[in-house]
């Protein structure tokens, strides 16, 4: 990490000050209180490669919809956008701790309470609220309805945590990856967070239900464990289908 991370300096004008010698000049955050808020959340709370991870989703994301001719301030709001990214991982931080639903959902709720927290009760807390629920589902942001009835950071967002996950330079401008890497480097990456999601899953197995991210994760690397299956399900029901 730099010694002087460039979230802080961009956070403070919402740019950089010196666009010819600092080859991070567009990685610039939101510029508002609420955003700064919100990091400095992500930066007391997250490990730093979790931080990492969601502070390069909303680089990514936000790159992505500039590729797809989507500017901030006309086609969608940076902030809200950025409120999604830092915030949608918190359900796997100590903030989470003692929440027994899987971790997109304890997430949420710690995001929509601190923008609550913060005075902020319109439509962003909604947006806010389904972007990280929704995270670990990414069809959703491909359903023309979708799109049509939601707001657009939702799939922005999708798009740029997919990214950091299961895209690679190449889904991005030419060289940008490697400059986002670089303020922001993957400390273990999505293997850090699949290692995450198994602790908190063994820690309490009602964070990982059946046909959810965490229960598939949990399934796949401890096969011993009880699982429950649609079958199961099925013959438990007092219907008799």
């Amino acid at each position: 990490m730099p010694a002087h991370p460039p979230h802080r300096d961009a956070l403070a004008t919402g740019t950089s000050s010196d666009a010819d010698t600092d080859p991070t000049q567009d990685l610039s955050f939101p510029g508002t209180d609420l955003s700064r808020s919100a990091l400095g959340l992500v930066d007391e709370a997250a490990p730093p490669y979790l931080r990492n991870h969601s502070l390069r989703a909303f680089l990514f994301g936000r790159a992505a919809a500039a590729q797809a001719g989507c500017r901030p301030g006309e086609d969608y709001d940076e902030e809200v956008l950025f409120l999604i990214c830092a915030l949608h991982d918190l359900g796997l931080t100590e903030r989470a701790a003692d929440d027994r639903q899987r971790f997109e959902v304890a997430g949420a709720d710690l995001a929509a309470r601190f923008l609550e927290d913060n005075g902020i009760t319109d439509s962003r807390v909604d947006a806010v609220w389904d972007g990280i629920a929704l995270h670990t589902s990414p069809g959703f942001a491909a359903s023309p309805v979708h799109r049509n009835r939601r707001p657009p950071e939702i799939g922005a967002a999708q798009r740029g945590i997919l990214l950091d996950i299961e895209g690679g330079p190449d889904d991005l401008p030419r060289g940008y990856a490697s400059r986002v890497h670089a303020a922001y480097p993957r400390l273990g990456g999505a293997r850090a967070l699949g290692a995450a999601l198994e602790s908190r899953s063994l820690s309490d197995p009602a964070t990982a239900p059946p046909m959810t991210l965490p229960g598939e994760i949990l399934h796949q690397l401890h096969p011993e464990l009880p699982y429950t299956t649609w079958q199961m399900v099925l013959d438990a029901s007092g219907w008799g289908d």
